[in-house]
């Protein structure tokens, strides 16, 4: 094969790939398939917009609807399946904490005009005791929702510490423990006792007058030292703390 014969065939080669190459750059492209997303079917959800704790009271503000995946849903959630459902739980009480954006459940609430108010309030296996007091035995009507107090029963001249650290559940009818007022001028306080704490309580009613003394909320730390001086006429007697 001569000179001038392979120079044709290189040529040809050449132009032929050329060509193909044309051909494959003008061929059409696929059709490019648009998937739109599978919309998730949801459910309105009744849930709260601040944090509730135990024995607060419920406003229509702490609570809204929101959507919620229906694969997610749960039998205990409150659904707008009830659109008065937001309203009925208006002066509803929180039996136990509620998270900023958690789904409100019948479990954790208790509804207003229920019997099981202040039951919802007390802890597993405490009793509910109440008192009559005047400013001058409540610390000055300082005393409100979820303090804890010493009681003091005054016999003549002697005062004696029945209970130390003992938690108030409510001041009158109030429950909640974030009150907007810091001073409750109240007569009858409800406290928080063990079963035979609540006994001892009750027979030392009857016995002498009873101071509730107002407990800080900070416990000395380090080499922190509380004034423990007592005059003669104080008798130190504890019958155990709620």
């Amino acid at each position: 094969m001569n000179v001038s014969r392979l120079a044709i065939l290189g040529v040809a080669l050449v132009a032929g790939a050329a060509a193909f190459f044309l051909m494959m750059g003008n061929r059409p492209s696929a059709p490019v398939q648009i998937v739109e997303p599978v919309k998730e079917e949801t459910v309105r959800v009744l849930i709260a917009t601040r944090e509730l704790h135990r024995g607060d009271r419920l406003t229509i503000e702490d609570t809204n609807w929101v959507a919620w995946p229906k694969a997610a849903l749960q039998p205990t959630f409150i659904t707008d399946a009830n659109p008065q459902a937001r309203e009925d739980l208006a002066n509803a009480v929180a039996r136990s904490l509620i998270v900023s954006g958690e789904p409100i459940v019948n479990a954790k609430i208790v509804r207003a005009g229920s019997s099981g108010m202040m039951a919802a309030i007390l802890a597993p296996g405490m009793r509910a005791v109440t008192v009559r007091v005047s400013a001058e035995t409540s610390s000055g009507g300082f005393i409100l929702p979820g303090d804890h107090v010493d009681i003091l029963q005054m016999s003549g001249s002697r005062a004696t510490v029945l209970f130390e650290d003992v938690r108030v559940l409510a001041v009158n009818t109030l429950y909640t423990e974030n009150p907007e007022s810091a001073h409750i001028d109240g007569s009858n306080v409800t406290l928080e006792m063990s079963p035979p704490n609540a006994e001892a309580f009750t027979a030392a009613r009857s016995k002498g007058t009873l101071n509730l003394v107002l407990r800080s909320i900070f416990k000395p730390e380090g080499d922190v030292l509380v004034d423990d001086r007592r005059s003669s006429d104080v008798n130190v007697i504890r019958y155990g703390a709620s």
